[in-house]
């Protein structure tokens, strides 16, 4: 048995430590033979300790002095001290045991076994019993301020709702889910990946939950949020590699590159930047940004960005897990499969990230890219072929409730479509090399043998942030199409009986609306908006993280000010931050009619509209069962 004194272990010695110093904000990474810590020191009365045992049978960990123990409605344990001068500690995940890959990827985990609980007037000791060939993870807080308990015990209805998160598409729904991804002081992905069942890093679900927690922070003014948020700016900044890379390792047991994952780092280090103009942080952005503009290969049209370092040569290619085409369309590279949402995302990356700092070193790349992006969006070759063949494929995406009301001809093309055509459409395109169809269905990319009808939402929501970004720098008839296409057809509807892992489309949809209604005033999307965030509630994954009006890339954060928060926990709100006014749209997902109580009452005179846009006279707000109101009011 091994015993460990609590306090000892937050504090250990400082000559044998490496220290990461982001802002006000410091991290400590202790090695030894048998115990890694990882140390995040927020301020000077809040630490989090990651703590990893290995090779030790049993593990005793003593605390100083008396403590009771409470279950938390944010998520795990508070040990309340009965000695005001002793510090409270937030046991936010139970100890669990890894199997960790040299990658450190996790190849499995379970909980870990409690063999021995003692509370004494003078301390608490806990006993656990360790796993052959695994790693014991724990993770808690230390804290001396009063204000972080009463955060924790206490929740208002939007702290409730829950959260979709772009990574992995699970559902955030309490404070100590982050420590569900943080482990041992890095963000990793919930899901086992294909094809080597492995957790692996994620910058991806980073971005998502730093946009939550920064939401829940200007949705309740709760300090908790900020200093959730700055653990995982230390956790992405500490991962990051020399040559200023995030890696991962998903689709090979090599450590490649997910560009997407990588921009996305880069992405959430601006939201923080922006808001704090640290350092730090603007360093580990020139890093990423730098390694991201060399991640491209050359058409005849312009320059695209890649989609991973698979893509980089042919032995990566076919060390992958995908059947790909070997084509030069456009005079690309053979392995470059363009695909389009990372080219987008990485573009709208680079031009923010110009903005933000006034580097403006990328503005080549950029129009190169931009001219790409033209030309490939701009592709439609053999009209004539794609519009009976994606007719044929529309018919597939039908809810499965009109695909019965179709004539008999009628469902058997759409079984041929779905048991043939869409088999042949990788080939079509390698001969008729296009991804945007005539129906308004968006392809994800031009050569691999997949067919990925959930990035339909993926690229909506890609295009929709580009055109806000470039404004006028491609036919956004496109897109409006596109997203008539999705909408009209019932393909939201469809994506409820796919497979698990394909029914996340609908969150991306939420997002691409959320992004459409900040650039345009047409009610429709608003109304889309609604059924898309009743739709997200009804299939249990909470609310998109951009609607509580704190993604840096939508509204800037100067922008983010106070806005309406209701208090009822059957309304879900979208907050649509514009130059001079703000929008709030409120949904009601339950059966009833709810009368609106607020949390925060709005500061701003608000003029308020149903759902069948007729204006509200003074009095109590009332949003019937299924419905919605939106309210405008200006900005101070």
């Amino acid at each position: 048995m091994t015993s460990f004194l609590i306090n000892e272990l937050l504090r250990p010695a400082r000559h044998n430590t490496h220290q990461l110093k982001v802002g006000d904000t410091s991290r400590y990474i202790y090695k030894s033979q048998h115990l890694n810590i990882i140390i995040d020191e927020l301020n000077p009365s809040t630490r989090i300790a990651f703590l990893r045992f290995s090779s030790t049978p049993t593990i005793q960990l003593t605390c100083a002095g008396q403590y009771s123990f409470e279950r938390l409605r944010a998520g795990g344990y508070l040990a309340r001290p009965s000695n005001p001068e002793h510090p409270f500690y937030w046991i936010a995940a139970l100890p669990v045991a890894r199997s960790i890959n040299a990658d450190f990827s996790i190849a499995k985990e379970q909980q870990a076994t409690l063999t021995k609980v003692s509370c004494t007037p003078n301390s608490c000791m806990v006993e656990l019993l360790t796993l052959k060939d695994t790693s014991l993870d724990i993770v808690f807080w230390e804290f001396s301020d009063d204000d972080v308990a009463e955060q924790l015990t206490s929740l208002s209805a939007v702290e409730r709702h829950g959260t979709f998160l772009w990574g992995s598409h699970e559902r955030a729904t309490q404070a100590s889910d982050l420590y569900r991804h943080l482990i041992c002081g890095t963000v990793y992905d919930l899901r086992y990946s294909w094809p080597h069942n492995k957790k692996c890093f994620s910058e991806n679900e980073a971005h998502a939950l730093y946009t939550t927690y920064s939401g829940l922070e200007k949705a309740t003014g709760k300090n908790l949020y900020r200093m959730l948020q700055q653990q995982i700016v230390l956790a992405v900044i500490h991962r990051q590699a020399e040559d200023g890379a995030w890696y991962h390792g998903m689709w090979t047991d090599e450590t490649e590159c997910h560009y997407r994952l990588h921009t996305s780092a880069v992405h959430m280090l601006m939201d923080e930047f922006e808001r704090t103009s640290c350092d730090q942080v603007k360093a580990a952005l020139e890093k990423g940004v730098a390694f991201l503009a060399q991640t491209h290969d050359t058409l005849d049209c312009g320059i695209w960005f890649l989609h991973d370092s698979l893509e980089l040569n042919e032995a990566a290619m076919n060390s992958g897990p995908f059947q790909w085409i070997k084509r030069h369309t456009l005079g690309k590279s053979p392995t470059n499969m363009l695909v389009l949402n990372t080219h987008l995302d990485t573009s709208i990356a680079i031009n923010r990230y110009q903005t933000l700092t006034r580097d403006d070193q990328y503005t080549a790349l950029l129009t190169s890219a931009l001219d790409s992006t033209r030309a490939v969006l701009g592709l439609k070759p053999a009209n004539s072929l794609y519009r009976p063949l994606f007719w044929a494929i529309g018919l597939t995406l039908l809810p499965t409730e009109t695909a019965r009301q179709l004539k008999a001809p009628i469902r058997a093309i759409k079984r041929i479509a779905a048991d043939y055509l869409i088999k042949l459409l990788p080939d079509i395109k390698a001969h008729f090399p296009r991804l945007v169809m005539p129906n308004g269905y968006i392809d994800r990319e031009l050569c691999l043998r997949t067919w990925a009808v959930d990035y339909q939402t993926i690229n909506l929501m890609d295009l929709a942030r580009y055109a806000q970004a470039f404004p006028n720098s491609f036919d956004e008839g496109i897109l409006d199409k596109a997203m008539a296409f999705t909408h009209d057809t019932g393909l939201i509807k469809r994506y409820r009986e796919l497979p698990p892992g394909k029914r996340y489309a609908t969150g991306f949809w939420v997002e691409a609306l959320y992004h459409r209604c900040l650039a345009k005033n047409d009610i429709k999307y608003r109304k889309w908006l609604a059924e898309g965030m009743l739709e997200c509630h009804d299939i249990g994954f909470g609310m998109v993280p951009s609607l509580l009006g704190s993604n840096c890339e939508a509204i800037p954060f100067e922008q983010q000010g106070p806005y309406p928060v209701p208090a009822n926990p059957e309304l879900n709100i979208a907050v649509l931050a514009q130059w001079q006014k703000v929008e709030v749209l409120i949904v009601n997902h339950s059966q009833e009619t709810v009368e609106v109580h607020w949390d925060r009452k709005p500061e701003m005179p608000m003029k308020w509209s149903d759902s069948s846009q007729q204006t509200l006279t003074q009095g109590p707000l009332l949003v019937p069962p299924r419905q919605w109101l939106l309210g405008s009011g200006p900005i101070h």
